[in-house]
C-alpha cells in the first residue's frame, strides 16, 4: 500500500509544470550549439512574422475606424513588441554564451522559446479581437411606436399639446430668502 502511494506521488511530481520546464531545459542542453542558434533564428523569424500580421490587423482596424478593435489589437501589439525585444536580447546573449562556452546558453535559449510561445498566443488573441461592428445587428433596423388611445397628441415640432386642451398652469414664482451673509450680493 505504501509503495502505491509513493508511486502515485512520484507520478504527480513528474507531471507538474515545474518538472515540465526542467525537462525542456534538459532538452535544450541536449541540442548542439549550432542547433540552438538555428532554432533561435527560426523563433525570431516566426515572432517577426507574427508582429507583421498584428500590424496588419492594426491597420485594418484604423481603416475601419473601429476604436474598440484598435485598442484590443494595439494592446497585443505592445506586448508582442516587448517580447520580441527580450527575445532579440536573449539571442545576442545566446551567441555570446556559445562563443564563450558559457553554460548560460541554455537559459537564453529557453527565454527565446518562452517568448515565442507567448507571441504565438498573443497573435491568436489579436485575431480574436472584435470591434464595434460585431455589435451592430442591422443598419436597416426600424422602430415602430404605438401610441395608446386617449392620450393627448402633440402638434408637429412645436411640442404643444393638441386636441384643444388648455396648457398646464404655470409654476409659481420662486421667492429666494435674503442672503445670510453680508458679503454676498
Amino acid at each position: 500500500m505504501n509503495r502505491l502511494l509513493v508511486v502515485t506521488a512520484l507520478c504527480g511530481v513528474l507531471s507538474s509544470p515545474a518538472t515540465a520546464s526542467a525537462q525542456s531545459a534538459t532538452k535544450a542542453s541536449g541540442l548542439g550549439d549550432a542547433e540552438k542558434l538555428e532554432k533561435s533564428a527560426e523563433s525570431l523569424t516566426r515572432m517577426k512574422t507574427a508582429l507583421k500580421g498584428v500590424l496588419t490587423r492594426v491597420e485594418e482596424a484604423r481603416n475601419e475606424k473601429d476604436v474598440v478593435k484598435l485598442n484590443c489589437v494595439n494592446e497585443k501589439l505592445t506586448q508582442i513588441k516587448g517580447l520580441l525585444k527580450v527575445a532579440e536580447q536573449s539571442d545576442i546573449a545566446l551567441h555570446e554564451a556559445i562563443a564563450n562556452k558559457d553554460p548560460s546558453a541554455d537559459s537564453e535559449f529557453n527565454k527565446i522559446g518562452i517568448a515565442r510561445t507567448k507571441v504565438d498566443g498573443l497573435r491568436n488573441d489579436a485575431e480574436q479581437c472584435i470591434g464595434q461592428l460585431a455589435y451592430i445587428v442591422d443598419e436597416k433596423t426600424t422602430v415602430e411606436v404605438q401610441q395608446p388611445t386617449g392620450l393627448p397628441s402633440y402638434e408637429g415640432d412645436s411640442g404643444r399639446l393638441g386636441s384643444g386642451r388648455a396648457p398646464p398652469p404655470a409654476a409659481p414664482p420662486v421667492v429666494r430668502p435674503k442672503p445670510a451673509s453680508a458679503y454676498l450680493p
